[in-house]
């Protein structure tokens, strides 16, 4: 799970907010990552959102982790600075939905959009879809400490319909929990391909039940990413 979600959480609540701002990523400057970043969703883009751009590469992705065992490597990569299928460039933002009547739904997510060579996107997806089914749970060592992570898929036919394409053209969705922290140690993880392009996104509640992503924020998502690639 992306430890690093606290620091953007941070720094929506020291004033940050709304759809500006500059976003550094992997590519910063470069033609490919000014695209990338505009295709990011921000509270202009619907009602009851929040966008805090990120700042630095360290508010989105952590260290490198070596998972045990090694099939879980790809739910560990969606949040790594180094996965072993490398993206060209990334961005993100911390979005927090309001929408729900109820103060205690409000969501908060980390999100992650990438965009990578001809084909790699749908072997990122494929890879994390394998992981997901196999990998009940998994450890990591990072500075001498070890944890513990359990993985669980969730059933898309669970969720809402996607006739219309509101998920791309794949999408894994699962939860990874630690179980040290409790109740709060539960993240919703969806991700998103959208042909070379994909959106990750971490989502947790404020009153730590289970979360979900509004489908009108992955439907927006997908639509900026399919725009930025000239309608493909």
């Amino acid at each position: 799970m992306a430890v690093l979600l606290p620091a953007l959480a941070l720094t929506a609540a020291c004033g940050g907010g709304g759809g500006g701002g500059k976003s550094k990523d992997s590519g910063s400057g470069s033609a490919a990552s000014r695209k990338l970043t505009r295709s990011v969703i921000t509270a202009k883009d619907l009602d009851h959102l929040k966008v805090v751009p990120a700042t630095s590469t360290s508010q989105l992705l952590g260290d490198e982790q070596t998972t045990d065992p090694a099939a879980c490597q790809p739910v560990a990569d969606q949040w790594s600075l180094k996965p072993k299928l490398a993206r060209t460039v990334y961005t993100g933002a911390l979005v927090t939905d309001t929408a729900a009547k109820d103060a205690g739904a409000k969501t908060i997510s980390l999100e992650v959009v990438a965009s990578y060579p001809a084909g790699r996107a749908k072997q990122v997806l494929d890879q994390l879809s394998t992981a997901v089914a196999h990998c009940p749970g998994y450890k990591v060592t990072r500075n001498g400490r070890t944890s513990q992570f359990t993985v669980k898929s969730v059933d898309p036919s669970t969720g809402p319909a996607d006739s219309a394409g509101t998920y791309g053209d794949q999408r894994v969705t699962y939860t990874v929990t630690d179980p040290a922290l409790g109740a709060s140690g539960v993240a919703l993880v969806t991700v998103l391909r959208v042909g070379d392009s994909t959106a990750a996104f971490e989502t947790v509640r404020a009153d730590h039940k289970t979360a979900s992503l509004r489908p009108a924020i992955a439907g927006k998502q997908v639509a900026k990413l399919r725009a930025a690639a000239g309608g493909s």
